[in-house]
């Protein structure tokens, strides 16, 4: 070998070693590049991060339970009913010397709730307005007179009877009254017998005798059983037996009076709203019922 190919050989291995040199330093370059952007940790995109079992049942353990909600049972329709109004007179009479003892007072002979229009004459006049207004008889009298009364009467008549209605005040003060009437005479108006009770608590009886004025047979008289002011409803039962009057409110004995002579044995029921004070009193009614009276033998 010459020494010309002695040098070109050795440069031509230099060249090639030089080569494999940047070539090696290329490839770990790239490589430790490569593994310089790789994250230690992480996920692909759209994957979840994985938890270990133990994190995992750790987390599982403090979170609340969704409770889903129970079966219920099948709903069953509630049946429409008819409402039957309560029975006018809920109370019972305890003692046997009560006159009503002898009646049976769950039962009345007849009761109206005012519902029926027809049953109770209904007017208007410069005097006095009587209407029906939900289910109670509405009455105005218009001016204060202590002489004349402007009354409603029923179709319903009878004697010996016990009778009660349910009056309710209007705006009313002092001796505004208001009252009810047994055997009142079709010819004849006001006539009958009248339990009246006034707003400041006390009652008093009279006869009717148009064209006179009425009769005190007993005065005005206070009784701490009377519902006193206006708005306060009181009931007015009133018994009487030929000549004989027993005379209560709110299921309590206020009076009694005998009429030795009674010239009303029969006729009809009547109530009545007297203004003594008040323009335009008003009052309703509700609520009338009567039981008969059976004969009573002379003891």
């Amino acid at each position: 070998m010459s020494n010309e190919e002695g040098i070109k050989l050795s440069t031509e291995r230099i060249i090639l070693i030089v080569v494999s040199f940047l070539l090696v330093i290329t490839v770990a370059y790239i490589a430790i590049t490569s593994l310089a952007m790789k994250p230690t940790t992480g996920t692909l995109p759209g994957v979840a991060t994985p938890v270990p079992v133990e994190e995992a049942q750790a987390l599982q353990s403090t979170e609340e339970p969704t409770e889903q909600p129970a079966a219920g049972p099948d709903v069953t329709p509630t049946p429409r009913r008819l409402e039957l109004p309560p029975t006018p007179t809920p109370f019972h009479v305890a003692s046997e010397d009560d006159v009503r003892a002898i009646l049976d007072l769950s039962n009345p002979d007849h009761f109206d709730y005012f519902e029926d229009t027809e049953a109770w004459f209904d007017y208007e006049s410069e005097n006095a307005t009587y209407r029906f207004e939900e289910g109670q008889l509405f009455g105005i009298d218009h001016q204060p007179d202590e002489r004349y009364v402007h009354w409603s009467y029923t179709n319903r008549r009878s004697d010996n009877v016990y009778a009660e209605v349910t009056i309710t005040n209007g705006d009313c003060i002092g001796k505004d009254s208001v009252g009810f009437i047994i055997r009142a005479q079709e010819d004849r108006a006001p006539s009958g017998y009248a339990l009246e009770v006034a707003c400041d608590g006390s009652w008093r009886f009279r006869r009717h005798r148009a064209p006179k004025s009425a009769e005190e047979l007993e005065d005005w008289t206070l009784n701490a059983a009377i519902e006193t002011g206006p708005g306060v409803s009181n009931r007015l039962g009133f018994w009487g037996y030929q000549g004989r009057f027993v005379l209560f409110v709110n299921g309590y004995r206020v009076g009694e009076h005998y009429d030795s002579d009674y010239p009303y044995n029969f006729g009809f029921f009547a109530v009545y709203v007297r203004a003594s004070l008040t323009f335009d009193l008003t009052a309703t009614f509700d609520d009338f019922a009567y039981w008969r009276i059976p004969y009573i033998p002379i003891p």
